[in-house]
């Protein structure tokens, strides 16, 4: 890599700042890496890709932040003219060339980046037959999220595509920077003062913890590690829960609360449900088209007992979830710190995150598909992740759960 820093000093956007306070509790601990692989069914010239990478970095200012230490909080820096150099690696010659190229992505992406004074991505290609490459996608979840990876896998293969056939292509540029401006404007204005008083309001009293945790002593202190447990919900299912949705007015997304509100309040035998609800937090279309790092946990607290049909609790859920939305902007810490000076109780311990991202693209004709990877220390009870990234494709449901709530035994009968 080379690179050359710009001289202005920026500070962290609200979103960066949640994460970042929690990393750095949990120093060495992989606990925001984010990414996985993309898997591209055909052949790959390694010095077009890494070209197509270089562009593409380029483009996007958020892959050029460097983060420094600061006295009290970080600032990042954008660097200029940053050239990454091939990182290209062949299995193709072992016999189990698959299964090696897997576990060696497995194992580079569980090790933790340096926070400070250098890049927070990794994109090394691996060869697995003449057909069929994977690229590894490794970033520090402070410089992008789930939505910004799907940008950028996009944007790499159209890349790589305009150089494989000598076509012009139409730089995109978005920058990060506009976000953090816009940022600090919001955390001045009047909004942030109104959303402080909405989520002071809201919770005057804080819901009872959903899951205890009942195995943490046998870990001494160490940061928790956790493990995943996958449902796969079959394509032609999961469009009928679309086209259930539909006929009701409301989204998959609340047909899949009203399902999980249901299954806690009944097995948990309680009649609310808490929980965190990781958005998309892209106000305009200028920033839904700006890789960077927006998403924020915003806590949900659901109380409709249990007298409800389930038509009835998606309406209910999704007028609730339009109040809580339009004070969305609020820093997750900001909350709890409005909520700390009469509870120090968190206001969740189970997180939802939905992942609707677009990631069907083609690297020269040939079909891809991108496969994310669980990093092994989710620190909430429990956190779904349902990804719904090709759309002909089956939906995961991935089920992290930490085991300092959780022995091997209980997740399989929530799947």
């Amino acid at each position: 890599m080379t690179s050359n820093q710009t001289i202005k000093h920026y500070p962290l956007s609200a979103p960066q700042l949640d994460f970042w306070f929690d990393q750095i509790l949990h120093p060495d601990v992989p606990l925001y890496n984010i990414g996985g692989y993309v898997r591209i069914e055909g052949p790959i010239d390694p010095s077009l890709f890494e070209k197509a990478l270089n562009q593409v970095i380029q483009e996007n200012d958020a892959l050029r932040i460097i983060l420094h230490a600061g006295e009290s909080l970080p600032t990042q820096t954008f660097a200029e003219n940053v050239c990454i150099k091939r990182d290209f690696h062949d299995f193709s010659e072992k016999e189990n060339a698959h299964e090696s190229a897997l576990k060696w992505m497995q194992q580079e992406f569980v090790k933790p980046f340096q926070l400070y004074d250098g890049l927070l991505f990794q994109f090394p290609l691996c060869k697995v037959s003449n057909n069929c490459y994977y690229w590894l996608m490794k970033y520090h979840h402070l410089i992008v999220d789930g939505w910004a990876i799907s940008l950028i896998v996009q944007r790499v293969a159209a890349a790589y595509n305009a150089l494989v056939t000598g076509q012009t292509r139409e730089p995109q540029y978005y920058s990060y920077q506009d976000f953090i401006q816009n940022d600090q404007a919001y955390l001045e204005s009047e909004k942030f003062v109104k959303a402080k008083h909405y989520w002071q309001e809201k919770y005057r009293e804080v819901p009872e913890p959903l899951m205890v945790r009942r195995y943490a002593a046998q870990f001494q202190g160490k940061t928790i590690p956790s493990q995943r447990a996958t449902l796969r919900l079959n394509r032609p299912f999961y469009n009928q829960l679309i086209d259930f949705a539909s006929k009701n007015k409301v989204s998959t997304f609340h047909v899949i609360l009203g399902a999980l509100y249901c299954y806690f309040v009944r097995t948990c035998h309680r009649e609310d449900l808490s929980i965190g609800l990781f958005t998309l937090n892209r106000n305009s279309a200028a920033f839904k088209k700006t890789s960077g790092m927006f998403t924020k946990a915003n806590p949900a607290w659901f109380r409709f007992g249990t007298d409800l049909s389930f038509v009835e609790l998606m309406e209910k859920i999704r007028k609730e979830l339009q109040r809580d939305y339009r004070y969305q902007r609020l820093p997750y810490r900001e909350i709890n710190r409005q909520v700390g000076q009469h509870s120090h109780q968190p206001l969740f311990n189970l997180t939802l995150s939905y992942g609707k991202h677009d990631f069907d693209t083609y690297f020269n004709g040939k079909p891809a598909r991108a496969i994310y990877f669980t990093k092994n220390f989710e620190q909430n009870a429990l956190a779904l992740f349902i990804d719904e990234f090709h759309q002909q494709d089956d939906v995961n449901i991935y089920f992290d759960y930490n085991l300092g709530f959780f022995d091997g035994d209980e997740i399989p009968n929530l799947g």
